[in-house]
């Protein structure tokens, strides 16, 4: 008779387990994370401004209603993607290769210079901020819908409802924190290109998720990922109405406000991508709600 205790005692080890889970992990991330990239390279060409450039905004593009389409594909495509990444691994994740696509996306896309040499309004581009509000809320609960709460984090309320769960008194008074988006944007943003407006984004967004996740730290993240962006673009909107009308002097001596450099997706995969980094960085400073393998 074959012996089968060496096989029963190997399939039964939990570490062996957890490596063969970890290494599956590790490979779904790497999968949907670099498909989450192409997505958002391959369609930043599917929308163009009036120099021919990728737009990257509903405003500029010269054509609106392929824009909203393409955003409309890009959001459906990626909201997957990172679906999948969050059910193998967790919602954070998830929402991270989401946030990674926009921002592929975004980096090839017009900057701040180019919407003001496109006389392009910007206070219009603040309200597309607002408005992006609405796909990122649909997209975030989907994948934490999808994918269940992360291990280190307990639903409150299991069971009953997501609007419970998600957007309680306790959640609302953690979304506050979001207001630190802005703030570290007009603290880290000082010149007009692409790079520093998605970095002093990204930067402002881990700043929220560290501090979401020590404010609330046994509320599900989703408004932390949510009200920056509308922070963000309803702070945009005040300092962009009370703007001389002259952009072009602004421009020409630097002196346009930090915060308005952020272009509508660079404060949208800024959000994502870096709320999610500083959740992840957050769970050293504090005990695990849950304990899982």
């Amino acid at each position: 008779m074959m012996d089968t205790s060496s096989q029963t005692s190997t399939s039964s080890n939990p570490s062996v387990d957890s490596a063969e889970r970890g290494w599956i992990r590790g490979l779904v991330l790497t999968i949907t994370l670099i498909g989450a990239l192409w997505l958002g390279s391959t369609m930043s060409n599917r929308m163009m401004d009036v120099c021919g450039e990728p737009a990257g905004c509903v405003t500029m593009a010269t054509s609106k209603i392929d824009a909203i389409l393409t955003f409309a594909a890009v959001m459906t495509l990626l909201s997957i993607l990172a679906m999948v990444a969050g059910r193998l691994v967790n919602a954070v994740v998830g929402v991270f290769v989401l946030g990674a696509g926009l921002a592929a996306l975004t980096l090839q896309s017009a900057s701040i210079s180019g919407a003001i040499f496109s006389d392009a309004s910007l206070t219009s581009l603040a309200i597309e901020t607002i408005i992006w509000t609405v796909p990122c809320a649909i997209s975030v609960v989907l994948v934490f819908r999808f994918s269940g709460a992360p291990p280190d984090i307990a639903p409150r309320f299991p069971g009953e409802s997501m609007w419970k769960e998600y957007f309680d008194s306790d959640a609302l008074r953690g979304a506050i924190v979001g207001v630190l988006l802005p703030l570290v944007a007009w603290l880290v943003i000082r010149s007009m290109s692409k790079g520093q407006a998605f970095g002093g984004a990204c930067l402002g967004g881990v700043a929220v998720g560290i501090a979401f996740r020590l404010v609330s730290p046994r509320v599900l993240p989703v408004l932390a990922f949510i009200a920056p962006i509308l922070v963000a673009g309803v702070y945009q909107f005040f300092v962009a109405s009370r703007l001389p009308s002259d952009l072009g002097t602004l421009f020409a001596t630097n002196a346009l406000a930090p915060e308005l450099r952020m272009m509508p997706l660079d404060v949208v995969a800024g959000t994502l991508t870096g709320v999610a980094i500083g959740i992840g960085w957050a769970r050293s400073f504090r005990r695990s709600d849950t304990i899982t393998s």
